[in-house]
């Protein structure tokens, strides 16, 4: 499984972070990836941006420079995994599809057909077995991590996903 979360500056501004985890069946981590873009408070143009994901960019494996960057490294990360990846987001819409978007339209001509299809969501599973699509993923996960990290959202979406998936009478 291929499990994705990025942050951006407000829900259609320019892309901060990006995390996957590749997991096998099994739910074991198989790869990952985790960049986030240097910037400082005066970059980001979102006041709640700045309180909640501001302090969590520090946290990923590597900073770059720009979002171009960004998106470069992870649809090469995308690319390494997507033929055997099952990609799954936590309500996708907009940020996530946007990011497979904006890196599609980057080379249209060859990536027009390579995003992820479909790109399942959590909200919808969580809908489909009668809970709140809009949990406490931390207390949800039972893993407690902050959130609006991405590499962590990420980590409790893969948590919440197996757990529901595993167990089908879960609620």
């Amino acid at each position: 499984k291929f499990y994705v979360d990025a942050e951006t500056d407000g829900l259609y501004g320019s892309f901060l972070s990006a995390a996957a985890l590749v997991t096998d069946e099994s739910g074991r981590e198989l790869d990952r990836f985790y960049l986030s873009v240097r910037a400082e408070e005066s970059d980001i143009q979102t006041e709640w941006v700045r309180q909640n994901v501001l302090p969590c960019l520090a946290n990923a494996d590597e900073l770059v420079s720009t979002e171009d960057e960004l998106l470069d490294r992870f649809w090469e990360f995308w690319m390494k995994h997507r033929e055997n990846a099952v990609c799954i987001a936590y309500v996708p819409y907009p940020v996530e599809a946007r990011l497979f978007s904006r890196c599609v339209m980057k080379a249209p001509d060859e990536r027009t057909f390579l995003g992820p299809f479909p790109l399942y969501d959590l909200s919808t599973l969580l809908v489909a077995r009668g809970l709140d699509p809009d949990p406490d993923m931390a207390e949800l996960s039972g893993m407690g991590l902050t959130e609006h990290d991405a590499m962590n959202d990420v980590r409790m979406m893969a948590g919440v996903w197996e757990k529901l998936m595993d167990h089908p009478s879960v609620q």
